[in-house]
């Protein structure tokens, strides 16, 4: 790791100190009368005019102790993926509010096709445990339904977890009813098929609607992610160490909440701190000060015992160039070495409101070599060859050597073959073309894994809530 990049055990228990004080001292405005009564009974202090609930170190550390260290989650495809541990997976997302085209070298709004395709690319990814679709609309579909259509071309075409980041209970609801179908009926509580994202407002306040998230995630055992997002300058402190202080808190709270609705509810602790452009109120989400907040945050995250999700890169830029490569190697290393459970955003650019395909393959790219990177050198009696140096000797050389041959085809060094070996001297095709070389191969005749019956259901289903069978989403 970077040095610099990771805190001292001294400093973890500064900002666990810093964090305790400001849930037992200024609190966090819940808007939610039933969770009132619910912490008030707990044991926490509840001002009933304000909303206000100040949580007492001794509490807050009761409620946390109880939530697990790892848990298992399913999709359609059935197969059992547990996150916690040293385990790290990958989550992709297909659709944003602008997408990288790669012909047109420039953003645009996302098409149909692209949900398509980018479903298709992260189903076959097989470092990604699951993927999440954005509540968004698609140009080439008119009318209210479109986000509808979107969401239903996404979820026939892929088999693996689902992250549910619902903005209202509405969209929870169907969620539910994409649950029942996906389960073909079966009991939905308990199936881990979803995850929940559940945020706070920044700073330091938890809405009704979050609340009611939370409640439906904790019935029917959906993992809780939390999802902090304090912009320093506007909704958290101008000051790297301020503002991970207060996302801390948040995402604390968070999962005390959680505990306390049901104790032993799987949760992941999530932070996305931002910084804010004080010169025109922009938010900028995918500056480099956030390689510092991926290695610090995952630290307090283990610190307390759950799994830790931290976003697997990203650029400010929707260029593929120097410096949209610099801060994508640098927030997949720091995020892969500190040791993150979820590694989410796969294709994420554009401070995290564009999407690229190719930027997908990139990532997964991006992620191998962090991960042989933070393995760092393995060092044994094999390895350190001295048998192998005594036999070539002086002069010697080690074309046949038994570790030569043994590892020639792999498992040594790094190779990967989105990455150009050839020196530069010979013309040769870039990262980027090689990408989307791979792209096409994996799109060209991609038949989807889920289920005819399933299919059939989903369609009924969106039919249902007005999206038309004769849509081009068939």
């Amino acid at each position: 790791m970077i040095p610099g990049m990771m805190l001292s055990q001294k400093q973890v228990e500064l900002f666990r100190d810093a964090t305790e004080r400001v849930l037992e001292t200024t609190g966090v405005k819940v808007m939610h009368e039933e969770t009132l009564s619910l912490c008030r009974k707990a044991g926490a202090r509840v001002d009933k005019t304000s909303g206000i609930v100040r949580m007492p170190r001794t509490l807050l550390r009761e409620l946390l102790a109880q939530a697990p260290a790892e848990y298992v989650v399913t999709g359609v495809d059935g197969v059992r993926r547990t996150v916690g541990g040293d385990r790290q997976w990958g989550v992709a997302i297909t659709t944003d509010p602008w997408i990288v085209d790669y012909e047109e070298k420039r953003p645009r709004r996302p098409r149909l096709e692209d949900i398509r395709r980018n479903t298709a690319v992260g189903q076959q990814l097989p470092h990604v445990l699951g993927m999440t679709c954005m509540d968004f609309p698609v140009t080439d579909v008119e009318g209210p339904h479109s986000n509808l259509v979107a969401l239903q071309e996404h979820l026939l075409h892929h088999a693996k977890h689902n992250f549910v980041y619902a903005t209202s209970l509405d969209s929870m609801q169907r969620w539910l009813k994409i649950g029942q179908v996906l389960s073909r009926g079966k009991e939905l509580r308990g199936s881990r098929l979803f995850s929940v994202a559940v945020a706070s407002l920044s700073s330091l306040t938890v809405t009704g609607v979050n609340v009611e998230l939370m409640k439906v995630a904790c019935e029917y055992d959906f993992p809780v992610i939390s999802t902090v997002c304090p912009t320093a300058g506007m909704t958290s402190p101008f000051s790297l160490a301020g503002t991970l202080t207060t996302a801390n808190a948040e995402a604390v709270f968070l999962l005390a909440l959680t505990q306390m609705r049901k104790p032993g509810a799987p949760f992941v602790y999530a932070l996305g701190p931002a910084v804010g452009d004080m010169k025109n109120g922009a938010c900028l989400y995918y500056t480099l000060d956030k390689v510092l907040w991926k290695a610090a945050s995952i630290q307090l995250g283990k610190s307390y015992g759950v799994p830790v999700s931290a976003e697997c890169g990203g650029a400010m830029v929707h260029r593929f160039d120097q410096q949209s490569g610099a801060e994508g190697m640098l927030f997949m290393l720091s995020a892969v070495a500190a040791g993150a459970n979820l590694l989410p955003g796969f294709g994420s650019t554009l401070n995290a409101i564009g999407h690229s395909t190719e930027m997908m393959l990139i990532q997964e790219a991006y992620f191998l070599a962090a991960r042989f990177l933070a393995g760092g050198i393995r060092i044994d009696a094999e390895r350190l060859a001295l048998e192998g140096i005594d036999h070539a000797g002086a002069g010697g050389t080690y074309m046949t050597d038994d570790l030569t041959l043994k590892y020639l085809r792999g498992g040594e060094f790094f190779s990967h073959d989105l990455f150009d070996y050839s020196g530069g001297l010979e013309p040769s095709s870039s990262l980027l073309e090689r990408a989307h070389a791979k792209v096409q191969s994996m799109t060209a005749n991609y038949a989807s894994p889920v289920p005819q019956d399933i299919q059939e259901g989903l369609r009924r289903l969106f039919h249902d809530e007005g999206v038309s069978r004769s849509n081009p989403a068939r």
